[in-house]
């Protein structure tokens, strides 16, 4: 579709270069297990609880490829409510961050919304998007998301996005922040989210 791929080939997730996102190709794998399987004698690590999760349906959108932004507070609404979490106690999220013009403004102002609304400035929401290093992984996109928001959680760092020059979020709330290849890595509270969208018509997911 045109508009979608960067000429640049690279996601300049948040960057005021965003101009579409660069294919990129990987795998992944995770050990899933209900918490009343684990068993201390199989000395099982474990690196993070899934509190909640959704899915829901993009609904109606302009196009192939422009992002339903309501729909995106519902699913965020929808996991913090499965999850019995308010949306303050969220400290990162792992967005899905294209670098696209359009879908990167709409996700943000979703995200601001549903996390950001009377939070205190001094408990500010941390961002990030793992395909400004890695790329779109596409199929793999979830998972790609998914291992960097784990690695947040279980380091207590944020991975700064290559390449990012200018930051797109001056706009956005005083409470949004992130980080850029320049800032030093940020330490925060142990409860984070991520965000997952697909294509015109297909399932999004979250996960907190």
């Amino acid at each position: 579709v045109a508009g979608m791929l960067s000429p640049d080939g690279r996601c300049n997730t948040f960057d005021e270069s965003a101009n579409g996102y660069c294919r990129g190709e990987g795998s992944g794998a995770l050990v899933l297990k209900r918490s009343l399987d684990l068993d201390s004698r199989e000395k099982d690590h474990v690196y993070a609880y899934v509190k909640g999760s959704a899915v829901m349906q993009d609904g109606k959108s302009a196009n192939l490829t422009a992002p339903n932004g309501l729909a995106q507070r519902a699913l965020m609404l929808t996991a913090l409510a499965e999850a019995n979490l308010h949306p303050h106690d969220v400290s990162y999220v792992e967005t899905h961050g294209t670098g696209t013009k359009l879908g990167d403004p709409v996700e943000i102002e979703a995200i601001a919304d549903v996390y950001c609304k009377d939070r205190a400035a001094h408990r500010p929401l941390y961002l990030g998007g793992v395909k400004a290093n890695v790329g779109h992984l596409e199929p793999a996109a979830g998972m790609a998301g998914l291992l960097s928001l784990l690695a947040v959680l279980v380091y207590g760092k944020i991975t700064p996005n290559a390449g990012l020059r200018k930051l797109r979020l001056r706009q956005g709330p005083a409470q949004l922040r992130s980080m850029a290849s320049t800032c030093p890595c940020c330490h925060f509270r142990d409860v984070a989210a991520a965000t997952r969208h697909k294509l015109g018509a297909c399932p999004r997911r979250g996960n907190t």
